[in-house]
């Protein structure tokens, strides 16, 4: 089937010089429509005037330069070229042309949506021939495309094929796509991108099953330590001499202690989805030569206890002083004696 589709694409390219050749025959026995004027249903006995005549500005700018791609094999380039003529005039001999130069590029899923395109915006400007050429091309690319069926586990989900906009989930219908190895991506917000590649064959149609996992702003910490040394995140012991485990992406302190020695403390930074490690090895904490400071205390209390002491000695009151003489003769039987 391939091989007749690859022998009819000289038929379909000469289809489109034909058409064009066609009309500029005509304009020669007929006058050229007025230069504002859109394109007119062909009269039954009569073709339309020609696509060099009937387009003006821009869009035949356009179309001239496309005419001029195709001819050389330039056809994703003509391609563009037409269709932007197309969005300019609506004249549907340019998305004839357009099906042609998605067919010589092999992108048959194009060539059937602008097929059912064309079926849809033609009123009557092309022949019974030219649809019957349209057909077998229609035809011949139906059998060299696969489906793709998508199903996501959220709604309003995004999904690219071969990084071509695909549309939100749920997607209605199976997909048509070329034959071949398909990129399929599926991205809604607060969820993580998934992404993977599917092989199609013609014909066939692959079912794809996406579950998407919440997106979780986190990273993972590792910490190697002495033996036994405290290792703490955030004020909370996480565990002694080395610890790995996942933290919230962001600032957090980290703190490693030990008896005897320094501790150490630093502000790291966790990044999404990344392992950051540290090695951290404490130092024993200096010893000083000066005498401890209960020894300062003690000798303190001892001086003041001296002073006390001291000073108690010096406030006790002095001895009288004897003093020296006699009373004079005792008078007995005028005091009297008590004793």
């Amino acid at each position: 089937m391939r091989s007749r589709m690859l022998a009819r694409r000289p038929a379909v390219a000469i289809a489109v010089l034909a058409l064009t050749m066609a009309g500029e025959a005509a304009a020669q026995q007929t006058p050229p429509a007025p230069a504002a004027a859109a394109p007119e249903p062909a009269p039954a006995a009569g073709a339309p005037a020609p696509l060099a005549q009937v387009l003006t500005g821009t869009a035949k700018a356009d179309y001239e330069l496309g005419k001029s791609l195709f001819a050389h094999g330039d056809y994703a380039n003509a391609f563009i070229k037409f269709e932007q003529a197309y969005a300019l005039s609506n004249d549907v001999r340019l998305l004839w042309n357009m099906v042609v130069c998605k067919s010589n590029l092999h992108r048959y899923a194009h060539v059937l949506t602008l097929v059912e395109q064309l079926r849809q915006a033609d009123r009557g400007v092309l022949t019974p021939q030219d649809w019957a050429t349209m057909n077998a091309l229609e035809r011949s690319a139906e059998a060299l495309v696969g489906h793709l069926a998508i199903a996501v586990s959220e709604a309003g989900a995004a999904v690219t094929i071969d990084d071509a906009p695909a549309g939100k989930t749920p997607l209605p219908d199976p997909m048509i796509v070329d034959s071949g190895t398909r990129r399929i991506r599926v991205e809604k917000p607060g969820f993580k991108e998934h992404v993977r590649v599917e092989n199609v064959v013609p014909g066939a149609t692959v079912v794809v099953n996406v579950q998407l996992e919440p997106q979780v702003h986190a990273g993972r910490l590792s910490v190697i330590a002495s033996p036994g040394a405290r290792i703490a995140l955030d004020g909370k012991v996480m565990g002694q001499g080395q610890w790995d485990g996942a933290v919230p992406s962001g600032r957090h302190a980290l703190r490693v202690t030990a008896p005897g020695m320094t501790p150490y403390e630093s502000e790291i930074v966790i990044e999404d989805d990344e392992l950051s490690r540290f090695r951290v090895g404490l130092t024993p904490i200096e010893r000083s030569s000066a005498p401890p400071a209960w020894v300062w205390v003690a000798g303190g209390a001892l001086v003041v206890v001296a002073a006390v002491t001291g000073g108690i000695l010096l406030l006790q009151p002095s001895p009288a002083p004897a003093i020296e003489g006699t009373l004079g003769p005792t008078r007995s039987a005028a005091f009297g004696g008590r004793w």
